[in-house]
This record gives structure tokens, sequence and C-alpha cells, in this order.
């Protein structure tokens, strides 16, 4: 767990990545350039984007902004992503050059396989492009987005390069237990997008109460929860105020029993009830097994 906001988390290819990241989904690419500047200069030191958000331009100039402000480079990590609709070996290829052009970078810190193909041949030929991206210096670290346990086993059984990094869905509503088990006995960071249930988790009862015990937000209680779980939450908000509170978690630790009645919320979102209904067979991710 990381227990400061300059902590770094190990990865499984020598790499560290930062403990709380700022999410840009939703922000366009003209916001994006002065959002991300203003969450960097706040603290965040890592930024996540994608092709599909179509503010890889804005991002990358954000950054740039930041860096010519005195931010080392080396001191922010990046992370992009594949779109479902260029899989596949060589347009994965031409899809990484196409983000790295945009992102204005002289390497990406972690490129992701957005979300899993139906086929697994796919997914093997879109990981070969990230691997080679990896050789070639352009890419630090891979991983994927979206992967349940079937997905990630079939494509270690095919890797050269293990995935570091699986970004999930993870809010108190939708815990992601037992794909985050694996990844972790896997060694594969997890990394939780929409760790605020697009806010809901600010009418969450017992989050409420738990943040009155400690003076934080239903917002900062349930990323702490994320953080004391080992995921990695990126948290988007466009404003200033929210930016700063939201990196406010590090001054308290949550109990055990407190972490317990986070987890045991549970209400699923309209995302994992989609995926527990298609991944009968193949792929398995969801249940309570464990106690945090």
């Amino acid at each position: 767990m990381v227990k400061s906001l300059m902590d770094r988390m190990p990865l499984n290819d020598g790499f560290t990545i930062p403990g709380i990241g700022y999410g840009t989904w939703n922000v366009s690419d003209d916001e994006a350039e002065e959002l991300v500047f203003m969450a960097i200069m706040r603290g965040y030191r890592l930024i996540d984007t994608a092709s599909m958000y179509g503010n890889e331009a804005g991002v990358g100039r954000g950054i740039q902004k930041a860096i010519n402000g005195g931010i080392s480079r080396d001191d922010i990590f990046v992370v992009t992503k594949i779109w479902k609709d260029d899989m596949g070996f060589e347009k994965a290829m031409d899809a990484i050059r196409a983000s790295y052009d945009r992102l204005g970078l002289k390497y990406i810190d972690l490129f992701l396989i957005h979300s899993p193909s139906e086929s697994d041949d796919v997914n093997a030929e879109t990981w070969k492009a990230l691997e080679d991206a990896t050789d070639s210096g352009i890419v630090r670290s891979i991983g994927v987005s979206n992967f349940m346990r079937g997905d990630l086993t079939q494509l270690m059984e095919n890797c050269r390069i293990k995935p570091a990094v699986n970004q999930l869905e993870i809010n108190p509503y939708n815990t992601m237990e037992v794909v985050d088990d694996f990844c972790y006995d896997n060694n594969i960071v997890t990394m939780a997008y929409s760790p605020l249930a697009k806010g809901r988790i600010n009418t969450e009862s017992k989050v409420i109460k738990i943040g009155e015990k400690y003076g934080k937000t239903p917002v900062q209680i349930a990323l702490k929860w994320c953080v004391q779980r080992d995921l990695i939450p990126i948290p988007k908000t466009k404003d200033a105020d929210r930016m700063k509170e939201n990196l406010d978690i590090f001054d308290f630790t949550l109990t055990d029993q407190e972490m317990e009645m986070i987890t045991r919320i549970q209400k699923p979102t309209n995302f994992e009830k989609g995926h527990q209904d298609h991944n009968l067979g193949k792929r398995i991710g969801f249940d309570t097994h464990k106690t945090v």
C-alpha cells in the first residue's frame, strides 16, 4: 500500500507506477491541456487517457506545459490504450504510433489493450504489437483493461511479456475481488477506473458515516478504500478544488472493519451484471470471497 502521494508501486517489469492518478475520460481535447496541467501542478503524477477519448493531443500538450513549468518528465506516468477497432497486429502497430505522435512525448509509460476481443488470436496479435513497441523503446510497460481471468489466462499462455497492469471498473458497488485476487497472484497491478461510481458514492450512508469519523468526504473514503486494497484509483474531475481534495487521503487509515463494511456494500453496476451474464463460460471474474 502506498502511504504518501509520492510513493510508487513496483510493476513486474522493473518500472514503478504512482499510487493514484488523474482520469481524462469525457474530457475534450480542448479542455485536456489545461486540466492535465492543473492536475500535475496540484500533485498528480499519473495521467490516464486513451485513443477513444479523442484527447491524447491535449493531454500531451498539458504534460509538456507541466514539464516546461519545472516538473520532470521522469516523474510523470502516462497511460493510454488501443481501442477495439484497432486490434490485430498491423492495425495495433499503426494505432500505437498514432497515439505516440499525438501525445508528442519521448515515450509512453504504459500502453493498454482497452478491452478484450472475443477472439483470443486477435488479443494475442494485438499483444505482440505492444511487445514490439516496448522493444522499440517508445513504450515502457504494457497491460490490459477490462480483462477477466479467462482473458488474462489465455493471453499469458501466449505472451512473451506478462501484462504489468489490468485496469478495471472498481468501486464499492463493483468490487471485482476475484479478478483482483487473480492479478495479485500473478503480480499484475490493478488500476481502478470509476472509483467513485460516477458520483453515487456521495450518497452512500455507510461511507458518509465513516467519513464523519475522520473528517473526510465520501469521495476521500472511497479513494482510500482503493489505496488500502493496493488498487490505483484514477478519479476524474474538472474542478481544481476537488483535484486537491482527491489527493488528501494519506493522513488517515481505515480500520479492517471499515474496509470490510465498504467492500460488502456490493451493489453491482450494469457493467458487472453484463459481464456476469456474458462470462459464464470462458470468462469468470466476479465473486465476494476476498476479505480485505
